[in-house]
């Protein structure tokens, strides 16, 4: 798992330094250079979210393959009344809502994340799960 995790890692932190994103280590030791890189608006994500395909959902769905797929559809997570509720995919302008103010976007949905206020901050993040294939 950690080879699989370490070649999907390196094609994130490749795509991420094409677009110039700004990058953090995420859970690395300073030689280790095969660590998860996020940029640092979507670092909190990861306190919920896994981001690998053969990983399991933790306390929110894995974000691999989220941007295109159907809202509250990832097969290993017990989503709430509020997200399953939703018509639609993932695509940037659900995403970008969604981020913006999870509450007004799905009314008592469970991510307690408060919203990410910043427009820009949002792009990044999002641009950051285009990269999630």
């Amino acid at each position: 798992m950690r080879a699989n995790l370490l070649c999907r890692s390196r094609s994130v932190l490749a795509g991420l330094l094409l677009a110039g994103l700004p990058t953090v280590a995420v859970n690395a030791s300073p030689d280790d250079e095969g660590a998860a890189r996020v940029p640092e608006a979507a670092e909190q994500c990861l306190s919920c979210h896994a981001i690998a395909a053969d990983e399991p959902a933790l306390e929110g769905p894995t974000l691999w393959g989220v941007v295109g797929r159907p809202i509250a559809s990832a097969a290993d997570f017990e989503y709430s009344d509020a997200l399953r509720r939703q018509q639609g995919a993932w695509d940037r302008a659900q995403l970008d809502r969604f981020l913006a103010a999870p509450q007004a976007f799905a009314p008592g949905t469970q991510m307690t994340l408060g919203g990410v206020r910043n427009a820009a901050d949002r792009a990044v993040v999002i641009d950051f799960l285009e990269t999630l294939r």
